[in-house]
């Protein structure tokens, strides 16, 4: 499903990150040549003043977050449980207590005038952190009574305007905080392309013309409050979201002489909503610090597509209509209390329980009636619970060691089309060792074994009709579980340089790939098997990856001049099941990397952005898919004419980026004879577009 990238803050309070009173700092009001360099508060804690932010003129805490030199701010959606998938965000030292809210939109609720300092954190600051993350940011606010921000904006392509904005509003009255928000996004992008159609001799057989007009919406109401309670502060969050998507997929085919052979269109929309609640209690009981947190998510989803075939005269040969409808939830409770043993030792312990669910319904009709789809209609339960322990030792400034033990186990229910019960459980221990040196350089090695996240639509199918295929499901799939050695290190330079790198070491057990099903239709004889791939487990497997994130001030030739470059290189190795050979992880590319140049000058600002992920590789039992995109490059100006206010005007995808897929059959499988070749290539129509956007704050 397309659906919105929803990156995951987690409600999660674990550590009481001290506030430290920020030392004073130089004034860096806009100026070509104003550099950005961190006020030192410990070997690892950097503080960076809201001050130092000025030549950026930013509106938001995002924009500020952006701009923090060596820092990327992780949603942290890609690790199973609650405390692994918290992000490496804090705001006044507590996780934002949300899940469907991404990081991005909550902090582009704060104004930066509410910002007093953002603080990086590292080694033993961030001991006892249950989220795994090597850095963290704590974005610490003002005591202002209030503060709104505001944007408003539009896309213009192809003759099509699509308007987006939101506005927000929070403060604090005494020890009472609040806030409310809501927000609109809208896009229109066509999609057109074309296909070439090949047999094993690499002759064409056919050819395609393929429009595809688009339209996404969503929408968003958020608030949140908090308060003292019992000795205690209590604070809530809540959010009701909405989206739609809709998509006119066309393929018109031709023979080699252009003659018209066929076509396909296919009408599919889809649509979501859903609410979100979370709880944070947090209270101290003379030296411990204790933690509570509630969060319920519930969302719907439902889609349909109507599909038809014609020949080369328009007459219809077959259709098909496929309705899906999702119900899904998540209910979590999570306990932890903390102390400090000695100035040097402190302990933390706590639990967390969880209910998750998916219950999907699907129908597909259609003439020719088509056959029935294994584990389309199931009911999915999940009960899981965590039990943790976590303790730190900074034997001095410069050193600090973390050991954690977790345990986690957790039963999954199958009922509908399959009816199965799994039980699965996981220790998960973890070492980390900081060195800090030559004032704010760290060093770090990690050794810790982490548990893959579970997606539950992995255990349900659908079908992929544009592509001819079944989107399988499978009960059978279990975590990916990954033994690490990480080496990292974060490297601070005069004039506001900074280098971070991380090389890991992984070794992958029941790596997570696609596998080949086979679907009996309820009879003995294997005439009318069909087979079709899913999610699912092959073995053990091994990686090494890289991950580089690089700040450069330019000053020195280009005043004003900022580059920030973000990496990562990944080797992957796993037996395939298929042909017995070596070969790369399905669905991770190998290469990755975003580079962004500004230049802030008196008036007004300007710069490029440059993004380009590598190759993707989906190795189903008779296919190989790939996969690549872009480069996808903007360029934007914007001015500081007003006070108070910015605008922003950007060309998009000035490049003109295209998105290639290349799917190559062999029969019977992929270890028998190349069959067919399918190439295909769509680009944005109208790019470069222009998006304007002007934003305030009030």
């Amino acid at each position: 499903m397309f659906g919105r990238m929803m990156a995951s803050a987690l409600a999660l309070t674990g550590v009481a990150y001290a506030q430290e009173a920020p030392q004073t700092a130089p004034d860096c009001t806009p100026q070509p040549t104003c550099s950005v360099t961190p006020l030192e508060s410990t070997p690892g804690r950097l503080a960076y003043d809201a001050p130092f932010f000025a030549q950026f003129n930013p509106q938001t805490a995002l924009d500020m977050v952006r701009q923090t030199p060596g820092f990327t701010l992780d949603g942290g959606d890609d690790r199973r449980g609650f405390s692994g998938a918290v992000g490496n965000l804090l705001i006044d030292g507590t996780r934002p207590s949300a899940k469907s809210q991404s990081v991005e939109d909550i902090l582009s609720r704060i104004p930066a005038s509410q910002v007093e300092r953002l603080e990086v954190l590292r080694g033993a600051e961030i001991a006892g952190d249950a989220s795994g993350q090597a850095v963290l940011l704590n974005v610490v606010r003002t005591a202002s009574a209030g503060a709104g921000v505001w944007e408003a904006g539009f896309e213009y392509n192809v003759d099509q305007l699509a308007p987006r904005g939101g506005a927000s509003y929070s403060g604090r009255n005494g020890q009472v905080e609040y806030g409310v928000g809501a927000s609109i996004f809208t896009l229109n992008r066509s999609q057109p392309g074309w296909r070439l159609l090949t047999n094993a001799a690499g002759a064409v057989t056919e050819t395609a013309d393929t429009p595809s007009p688009r339209e996404f919406r969503d929408g968003s109401v958020n608030g949140n409050l908090a308060f003292p309670l019992w000795g205690g502060r209590f604070s809530t969050t809540g959010e009701i979201s909405v989206f739609r998507f809709q998509a006119d997929n066309q393929f018109f085919f031709f023979d080699p002489l252009g003659a018209p052979t066929r076509s396909f269109t296919s009408d599919f929309e889809e649509s979501q909503s859903g609410f979100e609640v979370g709880l944070n209690y947090d209270r101290d009981f003379g030296p411990w610090s204790m933690a509570l947190v509630g969060l319920v998510t519930r969302e719907i989803y439902e889609s349909e597509e109507l599909a038809v075939n014609r020949d080369g005269a328009g007459v219809v040969t077959s259709d098909l209509t496929q309705d899906q409808r999702q119900q899904s939830g998540e209910t979590i409770l999570r306990a932890s209390v903390s102390r400090s043993l000695t100035p040097n030792h402190r302990i933390e312990f706590g639990g967390e329980g969880a209910f998750n669910s998916l219950d999907q319904e699907l129908g597909l009709t259609g003439t020719p009636p088509p056959g029935p789809i294994p584990n389309s209609n199931v009911l999915v339960e999940e009960e899981r619970a965590e039990l943790f322990g976590v303790h730190t030792w900074q034997p001095n400034d410069d050193w600090s060691v973390e050991s954690r033990l977790a345990w986690e186990t957790s039963t999954l229910t199958f009922t509908g089309d399959t009816d199965q019960t799994v039980e699965l459980s996981f220790w998960k221990p973890s070492v980390q060792i900081t060195r800090t040196f030559a004032g704010n350089n760290q060093m770090r090695l990690r050794v810790y074994r982490d548990v893959g996240q579970l997606d539950f639509g992995d255990f349900t199918s659908s079908a992929a009709i544009a592509d001819d295929l079944i989107a399988g499901g499978n009960p059978d799939l279990k975590p990916q579980t990954d033994w690490r050695i990480e080496l990292g290190a974060d490297l601070r330079f005069p004039g506001g340089a900074a280098l971070g790198l991380t090389l890991t070491q992984h070794d992958y057990t029941d790596v997570a790939d696609v596998v080949k099903l086979t679907d009996t239709r309820g009879t003995p004889d294997p005439s009318d098997d069909v087979f079709f791939d899913a999610p699912g487990n092959i073995g053990d497997g091994e990686a090494t990856s890289l991950d580089v994130n690089l700040t450069l001030p330019l000053t020195a030739i280009i005043p004003g001049g900022r580059l920030t470059v973000e990496g990562s290189l990944w080797d992957t190795e796993v037996n395939d099941p298929v042909t017995g050979q070596p070969r790369i992880i399905s669905n991770r590319s190998e290469t990755f990397v975003e580079a962004n140049f500004r230049q802030d000058l008196s008036r007004f600002s300007w710069g490029v952005s440059y993004f380009k992920p590598g190759e993707i590789q989906a190795y189903r039992f008779n296919e190989i898919d790939t996969s690549e995109e872009g480069p996808w490059v903007d360029a934007w100006i914007e001015t500081r004419a007003w006070a108070g206010t910015r605008m922003r005007l950007s060309a998009a995808n000035i490049a003109e980026g295209t998105i290639h897929r290349d799917r190559r059959f062999f029969a019977p499988d992929r270890s028998g004879a190349f069959l067919r070749r399918d190439l295909r290539q769509r680009e944005f129509d109208g790019a470069p577009w222009v998006v304007l956007e002007v934003s305030g704050t009030f």
